[in-house]
């Protein structure tokens, strides 16, 4: 025991160092110098238009809020000269955006341009409207921005007029700030039942959102264009309206640290599979060797890399789970009879489901109760990936068991002995064995098989590590596995 969890604090000391990436180093110069969780080699953003792209799938990707957060931030105090958003969305993830738009793009203190280069519809359309001037390549759209339930039932409608009032408040302001007609941005966010409502030449039917072309963004009213500032056909021509041809254009990149905990995200499932995989063929193994080295390695890692991820897998949850870890041990080990074995497994899975939830939507949960939209994000979405990782995990010891003979580094593991047909309840056998003498049937790695005098087997663990094939043992203990200690010296 005291192995193993050394040998578990170990691996999470090691795999928790700092490491020094980066994917934005400027090959033109000298190396930078390397700081440890630090922006090691990013070019300096002084004087540069920095490009920001949202394509198709970036806006339900939390990861690259959390990237434009920093290139932002980046920007600002370097004393970059503008930022450029390139729209091609669909929409995507509603109080990330609308998070995103409030506490980032209103406050920033640079020149933000946002280029339409397809299509900028739901959440792409409120970013836009974050903007301080909106340019639109031909034939594209913008607009369709209403809330919608991304769990598929509708919004209940006393829900939909709350979270619209919200949303309303927060966008009233930042339109107003940036020049931007709100009666347009309501019209895209909000249905009206009851009338039509016109824009220029654009009639928005009752019931209808409304969805402008670039050339009908474009259209004046009351001496002003109703939403885009222009049409540009590619990003050189909106540099060239901004007056921004000349300033170096940098597209800012992840550093290879931030890369490498979204790998560790993404595969998360994977990782729960191998550690528990692993775990399961330590205890089929005698002593502490590889294979629980393993699967700590890869528990540490997963709670490391989600850390990074910005999900709620921290040291608390991480104690949880070795709490878990310790009770399972214990059930198997000291205390047979299900309780603690039964907790154990509670706080393994519950630790590891919450780990994988996003730190910002469970803040917003507890702060708001705006979680019901974005439900499949704080749980859902976990509980999948947990699952496919139980889903795995089992695949992987019904594979192991099955083929762990035909493995040669693994062979050892199998025991040899072919035990005899029927159960345990075919045999007649006193009511008690407690003190019974029995005969190891297989190796007790600690788990393995007993028989008694009357051929009578039964699943058995030792309290006193490995124990060989054909040594008489003592029960201590009764239940659905019987705890033994041998009578010789193994």
């Amino acid at each position: 025991m005291p192995r193993f969890c050394s040998a578990f604090l170990l691996a999470a000391h090691f795999l928790a160092l700092p490491l020094g990436l980066s994917a934005e180093e400027n090959p033109s110069s000298s190396p930078p110098e390397r700081r440890l969780l630090g922006r090691s080699g990013e070019e300096n953003l002084e004087g540069k238009v920095v490009l920001i792209h949202v394509g198709q799938e970036d806006l339900i990707n939390k990861q690259a809020f959390r990237f434009w957060k920093r290139t932002l931030k980046r920007a600002n105090e370097d004393g970059a000269r503008a930022v450029i958003l390139e729209l091609d969305t669909p929409g995507g993830l509603a109080f990330d955006t609308r998070d995103f738009i409030t506490d980032e793009l209103a406050k920033l203190k640079l020149p933000v341009i946002a280029w339409v280069e397809r299509e900028a519809l739901s959440a792409g359309a409120l970013i836009a409207f974050a903007t301080d001037r909106i340019y639109m390549a031909p034939e594209t759209t913008i607009g369709s921005a209403a809330i919608v339930n991304s769990m598929g039932p509708a919004i209940e409608e006393h829900m939909r007029a709350k979270l619209e009032s919200a949303f309303a408040a927060s966008m009233r302001a930042i339109a107003a700030k940036k020049g931007h007609r709100f009666d347009v941005l309501r019209a895209m966010m909000m249905i009206d039942e009851e009338e039509d409502r016109s824009f220029g030449s654009v009639t928005v039917h009752k019931g209808d959102l409304l969805n402008l072309t670039a050339n009908e963004a474009m259209q004046e009213i009351d001496g002003k264009p109703l939403l885009a500032a222009g049409i540009a056909e590619s990003l050189e021509e909106v540099l060239a309206a901004e007056g921004l041809s000349e300033s170096p254009l940098i597209l800012p990149e992840p550093t290879g640290f931030e890369r490498f905990a979204w790998w560790i995200a993404a595969l998360s499932p994977l990782l729960i599979a191998v550690g528990i995989g692993g775990a399961w063929l330590e205890i089929k193994s005698p002593g502490f060797g590889i294979f629980g080295f393993t699967s700590l390695a890869v528990f540490s890692l997963f709670f490391f890399g989600n850390n990074l991820a910005g999900n709620l897998a921290g040291y608390e949850l991480m104690a949880i789970f070795l709490l878990g870890i310790l009770l399972i041990l214990l059930e198997i080990l000291l205390l047979p009879g299900f309780v603690a074995g039964i907790v154990g497994i509670c706080l393994v899975v519950g630790s590891l489901w919450f780990a994988m939830a996003d730190r910002l939507d469970f803040e917003r949960m507890s702060e708001t109760g705006e979680w019901l939209v974005d439900l499949d994000q704080l749980l859902i979405k976990p509980g999948a990936m947990l699952a496919l990782g139980l889903l795995g995990a089992v695949t992987l010891m019904y594979l192991l068991g099955r083929y762990l003979d035909k493995i040669p580094l693994l062979r050892a593991l199998v025991a040899e002995e072919n035990l005899a047909a029927g159960s345990p309840e075919e045999a007649d056998h006193p009511a008690s064995l407690l003190g019974a003498t029995a005969t190891a049937l297989t190796d007790l790695r600690p788990t393995g098989t007993i028989v008694l005098a009357d051929n009578y087997k039964h699943d058995a663990i030792s309290h006193h590590g490995l124990v060989k094939q054909g040594t008489r043992v003592r029960i201590l203990e009764e239940g659905m596995t019987y705890v033994v200690e041998p009578l010789v010296d193994v």
